[in-house]
């Protein structure tokens, strides 16, 4: 989605567009995406231009794959050794046997994806250029620890210009490399359009804010995927797929488990949220979403005597946050997938705060989250919140202070025509949080709500939840 940093390009950049170029950079952390590529390349077609990847592109992408691969087989090698010495049965072998096979594979699963991919040969001529521009340090070579590098951006680069006639107006790079820039400077040519991936789509496409129906099948589907697992990201229909969160074991401290082993996304358990809804004219919808979803984690503890126990657990709150791309037919959606292939992770629960009044902001902003809702939502001076959404529903909101336990408490109230309901939240002070009398090292305002708890959702997110369930009621209730 277009932002000001990355405005929509000018109306004769998109009707002259020829190609959305891909570098190795385009990608989240520098590794092949077949689907989100797959993906764009349909959104390229349905819209009369190509995506380009250029031949040196496929060939970084295809050894990073085969670097990824060498990874797996070192661990499962260990895996096996385990395995065999307990005399348990081994898996089957994996399906390539050599760094080539990898390789070869990545390269035929992207040519697979023609002609709405087209990849751009490398003319000997440029390659040559190419390794001139690295060895006598040109424009985008340069020098890192005294090793020579930039011949592959080069080689690529020169490339789309040449596939292109020239006109830097006529494609798109995808990524936000300093070093593209630079080689266009260093060539004495204007600087090329480069829109980072996450912004892509509202650079070249007109979008708007959705009707009601669509922005409510958003949602809809997204409540259908609730309690359902993730597999690598994954539903089992495989109708949601979420971006690649990172080091999941990041969100576990050394306090928990002696050696954490593995940690994956469980099961979805709650809609927290969703923002920032948009639609192109060709009906492909965009919204940024919160979802609340298990963590299970394998790891290793030390017994007593000593001796490594494998131990397993949940944590049921870890708030996923990512941007999807909706796929409607009918005005139903079928499928949403991660926008940019990357989706960001962090542990909901055990959440305290330094101040009441920052707690306060956190769980009204939060309500920015219920869509639909109004954009100028204030908290007003007697500590009232009302605001009427399309859909019919009234939601108020009154925060009474105290002077002890609770610090205040919040009252929301949803309500359409005779039927209401309320939900309360209280800001409390946790004094096993502070060691000694000193609150300002040690947060320990916490938010809690019977209700909440109920559902097990933090109560920071109680408020969005809530409203979203009844609004959008899930089809099991």
């Amino acid at each position: 989605m277009a932002s000001r940093e990355h405005p929509p390009l000018p109306e004769s950049v998109r009707h002259g567009l020829r190609a959305i170029v891909f570098d190795t950079n385009s990608f989240p952390r520098g590794g092949l995406d077949l689907d989100l590529l797959r993906e764009w390349a349909q959104r390229a077609s349905d819209d009369g231009f190509e995506v380009w990847v250029p031949e040196p592109v496929l060939w970084e992408l295809a050894e990073h794959a085969a670097a990824s691969w060498e990874a797996w087989r070192a661990s499962t090698n260990r895996a096996r050794r385990s395995m065999r010495a307990a005399g348990l049965r081994i898996p089957s072998d994996d399906p390539y046997s050599s760094r080539a096979e990898v390789m070869a594979a990545v390269d035929t699963s992207v040519r697979s994806l023609a002609p709405s991919v087209r990849i751009i040969a490398l003319d000997g001529d440029l390659a040559v250029e190419a390794l001139r521009d690295q060895v006598q340090i040109r424009p985008p070579a340069n020098k890192k620890s005294d090793v020579k590098t930039g011949a592959a951006d080069s080689a690529w680069i020169r490339q789309v210009l040449r596939a292109s006639d020239g006109s830097i107006d006529s494609f798109v790079i995808v990524g936000a490399d300093a070093d593209v820039y630079d080689a266009f400077k260093g060539w004495s040519l204007p600087k090329p359009h480069m829109v980072p991936l996450h912004a892509l789509q509202g650079t070249l496409f007109v979008l708007e804010a959705p009707s009601d129906e669509t922005r409510d099948s958003l949602v809809q589907f997204l409540q259908g995927a609730v309690g359902q697992p993730l597999e690598a990201g994954r539903t089992p229909d495989e109708d949601l797929t979420l971006g690649e969160v990172g080091a999941l074991t990041d969100l576990f401290g050394d306090w928990e488990d002696d050696q954490i082993r593995d940690v994956e996304l469980g099961d979805i358990t709650a809609v927290v949220g969703m923002n920032d809804v948009k639609i192109s004219r060709r009906g492909l919808a965009t919204a940024e979403v919160f979802l609340l979803v298990e963590a299970e984690y394998s790891s290793w503890r030390i017994d007593e005597d000593g001796t490594l126990v494998a131990h397993s657990s949940n944590i049921p709150q870890i708030l996923v946050r990512d941007v999807l791309s909706f796929t409607l037919d009918g005005g139903a959606v079928t499928r949403a997938r991660s926008e940019i292939g990357q989706a960001t992770a962090t542990r909901a629960d055990n959440h305290a705060y330094s101040d009441p009044s920052d707690a306060l902001f956190e769980l009204i902003d939060n309500l920015r989250l219920i869509p639909g809702i109004a954009e100028d939502l204030e908290l007003l001076d007697d500590g009232m919140v009302s605001t009427t959404f399309s859909n019919g529903f009234d939601l108020a909101l009154e925060v009474e202070h105290g002077g002890g336990d609770p610090h205040w408490t919040a009252t929301f109230t949803l309500s359409k025509g005779t039927w209401s309901d309320t939900l309360e939240v209280r800001c409390e002070w946790d004094s096993l949080r502070v060691p000694y009398e000193d609150p300002d090292i040690f947060p320990a305002y916490v938010l809690t709500s019977g209700d909440a708890c109920d559902l097990n959702i933090p109560a920071e997110w109680a408020p969005t939840t809530w409203a979203i369930n009844r609004m959008w009621p899930p089809a099991s209730t």
